[in-house]
């Protein structure tokens, strides 16, 4: 059980309404996180995209909390203008877009927040965002990082080691005992990881990896995570 107080529910930045009514109020607790990097041709990611949100709006919430992370060379004036086409669809299907980098490339390409790489450019993303934004930083394996993130009252942080491995479990743990905003965890995470990590507090799982390359298709790959994090939930229910 976590030692924070129970604190009356608020509405996450990161919720998005679905389009229908659906069953259960309000959003899961654990969201898919879809990272998208530089080298996907448009034309296929829309497509896959667009069969992600079929399946993630056809859910039995009535809010999603679920993510993309656009990230790339945001000196390529190509990029930008692929990143803006991008957001502006991940939007259009109910889902948080946001930008991995420069806040001023987020708010160029009209994403819905930043994950920033250091706190040296929080003044420059609260000028772009405001209050209503989501602002995030990357904290890789870093306690300090997420302590730090915690002072500045910023909506989330990313746990990641860049590589193809988990971030150490100490480090989420030591920010959910901290605070009650969503984190990211980076890696390889399949449907039989879904319930370690939802059990540890994860706010996003990293899914894209898995999703992509699922043998029946991402609508498929998408059934199976939002599958998988249900079932862990309702374990962790039974546990609580």
């Amino acid at each position: 059980m976590s030692t924070k107080e129970t604190k009356e529910p608020t509405k996450n930045k990161m919720e998005k309404e679905q389009p229908i009514k659906q069953k259960k109020k309000g959003a899961p607790p654990v969201g898919l996180w879809l990272r998208v990097g530089p080298d996907l041709v448009l034309e296929e990611l829309l497509r896959d995209l667009r069969q992600i949100f079929f399946v993630i709006n056809g859910s039995d919430y009535e809010r999603n909390m679920h993510a993309i992370e656009i990230f790339g060379d945001e000196s390529d004036e190509e990029f930008r203008k692929k990143a803006g086409l991008v957001a502006a669809f991940g939007r259009d299907g109910g889902l948080a877009v946001i930008y991995r980098g420069s806040p001023s490339v987020a708010a160029e390409i009209e994403a819905d927040g930043v994950l920033l790489k250091t706190l040296d450019d929080l003044p420059i993303a609260r000028e772009h965002f405001g209050e209503e934004g989501i602002i995030g930083l990357a904290c890789g394996t870093s306690q300090e990082n997420a302590a730090a993130a915690h002072d500045a009252a910023l909506d989330f942080v990313s746990f990641g080691t860049g590589k193809s491995t988990f971030p150490p479990p100490d480090v989420l743990r030591f920010w959910t005992l901290l605070s009650d905003k969503p984190a990211v965890v980076e890696g390889p995470i399949t449907n039989d990881y879904v319930s370690y990590w939802v059990e540890a507090e994860a706010g996003f799982l990293d899914a894209g990896d898995y999703i992509w390359a699922h043998g029946k298709g991402v609508m498929q790959g998408t059934s199976n995570m939002l599958h998988a994090i249900e079932l862990a939930l309702e374990s962790q229910q039974k546990k609580h």
